[in-house]
């Protein structure tokens, strides 16, 4: 019950209890005053014939002649003088008594003469009273007067207290988490100092959530971010390339080591400054170069060594692009004194399973042999990851993809997310599956981009959504189902408005079940933009999850303003993180974030029994990898 309610239900009970006191409270009195004027009425009969009785012969003559008028006009109905013989005297009234009647007894002695005692027979007080409501007319009118003005009272005081009733709601509102369904203006809420207090307070711990998210953002970043120029540094890197390397669903990669060297002779000569401002440039260069390629990213090596790594390419694909990236610092404003800047770039590719102080050997080896043979700058160190051996090219894509998509054959394996070993999954990952010319399986991470390149990436979303929603359906499934979506799909209207309208046609029920997952990079990228879509699919009932935190150091304050169900951190953070203090200070800092939200923090990647003691001792809540599950295929029955 509303506070509102609550309070004038109490002022109405107390209203009535306090009429119907005061009505018990007139009725006694009433009758109690009728009982003793019956008394002083029976006391004065009584004196009367204590005064005129007489004995002997003149007795009933004097008693006929005044007793009976003196009896009738108080009322009396029987009336006797008695001794102990018997009856000396009695008279009654005409009006005799019924069977039902209810009657009042007296019984008196006469002082003047002993032995003798008077016994009357009366009704009760006020018995011949007219009881209609023309007689209670008054106690009706004010009995009236008093609820007509009740209601007024009350109609006041709930206009009064609307504004408590609304700082009552917001306060529910705070502790079930829900303060953004607030729909009225907090300028009406009373007591105002109280209103005031409370958006004071909000206020505060909002600027205390971002500050807690500047300081943890700043904290990863003097772990993973070089200072100089702001990109990552070389923890962040091996953490990149390891899980890369380990990442079963990415068949091949490229990773190019570019260095300037000539940035040490302009350090000695022109000063730091001018080395550091000829760094950054290079810096903003090779970013724009790596947004061509989906899920490229750069780091710094070394002093005046970047790093470049391409997930997906193969060695002709790597060539191009080192020739694009020679292209691009041959354009920088390199000084006067630098008349044919020493720009050397040293690649490799690399498949899955490799290891990692192998895979960057290879790639210094090659920077040094481009050093040593000059020429155009660059230096392929071949191991035979062609187009052929990955199953790459646009044009194959589309075919394959389109074909994928016109039969139907997407499929869905699924991955168990647990909170410890032996532990039933709390939710399943949904993990797409196509089959090549070939039959080889592969995996999202395979065919994704390339259906982001060959504009398929709607399509193959529409696909798995319907897949998914397919096996939603299915009354044995306990567990909720969590789907990657890509930001791109969302954000597109038409997908938007067919998603939608395909969850409406579900039951609240079933959509809880349903957890929609985009990653980090691509969350901060469209931060603005997405926060009514997703908005969108949590007032339906649909979890949010972001997936691949701290992949790259941003803000991690979607974490509230999205109101996530479940934060997925990177495979690079969860890597041997038991022996990781740097890595281990990053999963802390998210899980830190997450704290006082509803937002529970599981790390994907796991493999051994050390990786995951050491983050259930950091707070992450679940786990998903090959520790706890391996993939297993996902048909409809």
């Amino acid at each position: 019950m509303r506070f509102t309610n609550q309070f004038i239900a109490t002022i109405t009970m107390c209203i009535l209890a306090a009429v119907l006191m005061v009505l018990i409270g007139a009725g006694i009195s009433f009758y109690q005053m009728g009982t003793a004027y019956q008394q002083r009425q029976v006391d004065s009969v009584v004196r009367l014939v204590n005064e005129g009785w007489q004995s002997g012969a003149e007795r009933q003559e004097s008693i006929v002649r005044w007793l009976p008028a003196l009896l009738d006009v108080n009322d009396i109905i029987d009336f006797s003088v008695q001794n102990e013989s018997g009856p000396q005297y009695r008279y009654q009234s005409g009006q005799q008594l019924q069977a039902d009647e209810l009657s009042l007894e007296y019984q008196q002695p006469l002082s003047a003469h002993p032995g003798l005692s008077v016994h009357l027979v009366l009704r009760p007080p006020f018995y011949e009273i007219d009881h209609s409501l023309a007689a209670l007319s008054g106690v009706t009118a004010a009995i009236i007067l008093v609820f007509v003005g009740m209601l007024f009272s009350l109609r006041w005081f709930r206009r009064q207290l609307r504004g408590a009733e609304l700082l009552d709601l917001r306060g529910q509102l705070i502790l079930e988490g829900k303060l953004s369904m607030l729909q009225h203006n907090p300028q009406e809420e009373w007591p105002h100092q109280a209103s005031q207090a409370l958006d004071k307070l909000l206020r505060d711990l909002k600027e205390a959530g971002k500050e807690r998210s500047r300081f943890d953002t700043f904290m990863r970043a003097n772990v993973f971010v070089d200072k100089k120029i702001g990109i990552g540094n070389r923890v962040f890197f091996d953490n990149r390339l390891e899980a890369a390397l380990n990442d079963p669903s990415s068949h091949s990669g490229a990773l190019l080591l570019v260095e300037l060297q000539d940035l040490e002779p302009i350090n000695y000569k022109l000063g730091y400054e001018r080395g550091d401002e000829l760094l950054t440039s290079a810096s903003v260069y090779l970013g724009h170069l790596i947004r061509r390629y989906p899920g490229a990213l750069q780091a710094r090596y070394t002093g005046n060594t970047f790093a470049l790594l391409f997930p997906n390419l193969v060695e002709s694909e790597a060539q191009e692009a080192a020739r694009q990236v020679m292209k691009l610092l041959r354009r920088l404003h390199w000084p006067d004194e630098v008349r044919e800047p020493a720009l050397f770039i040293g690649g490799v590719c690399f498949r899955c399973g490799e290891l990692l102080p192998q895979v960057e050997e290879e790639a210094e080896l090659a920077l040094r042999s481009a050093a040593l043979q000059g020429g155009d700058g660059y230096f392929m160190y071949y191991k035979g990851v062609t187009e052929e051996s990955s199953g790459k090219g646009t044009v194959r894509w589309r075919t394959l993809l389109g074909r994928q998509l016109e039969q139907d054959r997407v499929r869905l394996d699924r991955q168990g997310i647990y909170t410890g070993p032996e532990q039933e999954p709390i939710i399943y990952e949904l993990l797409a599956r196509i089959q090549d010319e070939q039959g080889r399986e592969l995996s999202a991470g395979h065919f994704l981009p390339m259906a982001e390149k060959c504009g398929l990436l709607k399509e193959l979303d529409c696909a798995m959504v319907l897949r998914a929603l397919t096996l939603l359906q299915e009354s044995d499934r306990c567990s909720p189902l969590a789907l990657n979506i890509s930001a791109a799909s969302l954000l597109n209207g038409g997908f938007h408005r067919w998603l939608i309208f395909e969850l409406i046609q579900l039951p609240k029920a079933q959509l809880n079940g349903l957890v929609i997952e985009l990653s980090e990079a691509q969350v901060s990228r469209h931060f603005q933009a997405l926060s009514k879509p997703l908005r969108a699919l949590k007032a339906l009932g649909c979890g949010l999850a972001v997936d691949h935190a701290g992949q790259d150091v941003v803000s991690a304050q979607y974490i509230k303003d999205y109101e996530l169900d479940y934060l997925k951190l990177h495979p690079s953070l969860v890597r041997d993180i038991d022996g990781k203090p740097v890595n281990q200070m990053a999963v802390r800092s998210l899980v830190g974030n997450s704290v006082g939200s509803r937002t529970r923090v599981i790390a994907v990647g796991v493999e051994t029994a050390a990786e995951w003691e050491c983050l259930h001792q950091l707070g992450v809540y679940a786990g998903q990898g090959y520790f706890f599950s391996r993939p297993e295929r996902f048909e409809l029955l």
